[in-house]
């Protein structure tokens, strides 16, 4: 057959020959030794989730791909535009480094796998992790998360889980900062510019939502140095429910929450017992900070709020009350209450206790002035509403030095079995504080209870003024 064709065939068949040569050498891998192979299972825990897995391996590179799988095309079409950009880009890179991979013993790799988490019968969150090495010392890696609602055939974005505004975003944003600020391992390698920059925009968020955690995700280098890797923060259901909308709560089938009731266990009158008091919050930064301090020392407290500040962070006020602290009436709008008129008092006291109820849930039952200013007048209308003025017997001048060690030295110094302290959350030093003192109270032998409940135990009246046991 060759010797019937002339020049100019034989010029068309080499050039065919050369496309080929250099389509084998810079294109895609045809080796010979390359298979794919691609399976789909049906989880049974994800009821209209099927998972299809597609393994490709070649002289140069191996796949390993997962992609979740519905009978819903819109939900499917994102995650698989997003696959389809992770396998180009590893291709890419592949194709640019062909002639490295030839000659060294190793292949490029590209891994996807897809992990589902329930968050209803009818409603998962997928996350997405891909990891590609093509060459070099380290490979990357890469998290995408999608939240899919089988029943309304949607993607669920984070506006359709959590209240929006400024208040539960801010009081949420301060919950991640401050869990990872307890992550040891990034103490060296965290950015505080680089994660304030990566919470800013909560639509751009990595995020997944189960029955037990909302999870935020970083990919590496995003908050950290390299040696961090990627990041991943876990915060309770139960710590955000209060940010969370009805309709998540109900998918979520969260369990409402116990009402706060004094503890039905009697005191012992000889135990060490001893109040901790916070005033002028709450604080969207300090406040949650303080409850997670004593969340694990199993200590309660009374938070004598402003109703200002109540009204201003609602989610706050009710965070303090569904985890059992005490809340107490501080005024309205921290005025000198022994400088106003019977009207003004009682208007200061009267919108306070509107204010924390509507947003706690929970109805003061003592006051405590501020500045610890009171005549006559305030005593009258504090009796006439039966609710107790409170004061302290141990001041830890925390608004005064800003400074934990002093704060600890002050406390420590002063405390005895059925003393008040006053201290703020407001100011981050008292939080900064709280770890050590609350630890060498416990070793002292003392428990942590609310005003109320020392009222209680010292056998008081309905009202008065007290300030609890002096040094």
């Amino acid at each position: 057959m060759f010797k019937r064709l002339k020049w100019p065939s034989w010029a068309v068949f080499c050039l065919f020959i050369m496309g080929i040569y250099f389509f084998i050498s810079s294109g895609a891998d045809t080796s010979l030794q390359a298979f794919s192979r691609t399976e789909t299972t049906s989880p049974a825990a994800f009821p209209g989730l099927n998972l299809e897995t597609r393994t490709k391996e070649t002289k140069s590179y191996t796949l390993a791909i997962s992609t979740p799988i519905t009978e819903i095309e819109n939900l499917n079409k994102p995650m698989k535009e997003w696959i389809q950009i992770q396998e180009k880009d590893f291709l890419e890179l592949v194709k640019a480094n062909r002639q490295v991979l030839d000659s060294e013993e190793f292949r490029a790799h590209l891994n996807i796998k897809a992990e589902p988490k329930k968050v209803s019968d009818t409603m998962y969150t997928l996350v997405f992790e891909a990891y590609q090495y093509t060459g070099g010392a380290n490979g990357q890696a890469a998290v995408k998360t999608f939240t899919i609602d089988l029943a309304n055939q949607k993607m669920v974005q984070l506006a359709d889980v959590f209240h929006m505004d400024e208040e539960s975003l801010t009081t949420l944003r301060t919950m991640i900062t401050n869990q990872i600020g307890q992550k040891e391992e990034l103490q060296n390698y965290l950015f505080d510019d680089l994660l304030d920059e990566a919470l800013e925009n909560p639509s751009s968020w990595k995020w997944s939502l189960s029955g037990k955690n909302f999870t935020l995700y970083f990919n590496e280098y995003e908050i950290a140095a390299g040696a961090a890797g990627a990041v991943k923060v876990k915060i309770p259901v139960e710590q955000i429910r209060s940010l969370l909308k009805d309709e998540i709560v109900q998918h979520l089938k969260l369990p409402e929450p116990e009402a706060s009731e004094p503890e039905t266990a009697p005191l012992d009158p000889n135990g060490k017992y001893i109040a901790l008091t916070f005033d002028d919050g709450p604080h969207p930064k300090v406040t949650p900070l303080i409850l997670d301090i004593l969340k694990k020392h199993n200590a309660k407290a009374t938070f004598y709020m402003l109703g200002s500040q109540a009204q201003f962070y609602p989610a706050l006020a009710s965070q303090v009350a569904e985890e059992g602290h005490e809340i107490g009436n501080h005024s309205d709008s921290h005025a000198d209450l022994s400088s106003l008129g019977e009207k003004e008092i009682r208007k200061e006291m009267e919108e306070a206790s509107t204010k924390i109820k509507e947003a706690s849930g929970q109805l003061p039952a003592t006051v405590r002035p501020p500045y610890g200013a009171m005549n006559e007048d305030v005593k009258k209308i504090a009796g006439m509403a039966h609710t107790p003025l409170i004061l302290w017997s141990v001041d830890s001048l925390d608004w005064k030095t800003l400074n934990a060690s002093a704060i600890q030295k002050i406390v420590k110094a002063n405390a005895v079995p059925g003393s008040i302290v006053l201290m703020h959350d407001i100011h981050k030093p008292t939080a900064e504080a709280l770890p050590d003192l609350l630890t060498h109270l416990e070793k002292e032998g003392y428990e942590f209870i609310t005003v109320s409940q020392l009222l209680s135990l010292q056998e008081q009246e309905v009202t008065g003024t007290f300030f609890g046991k002096r040094s």
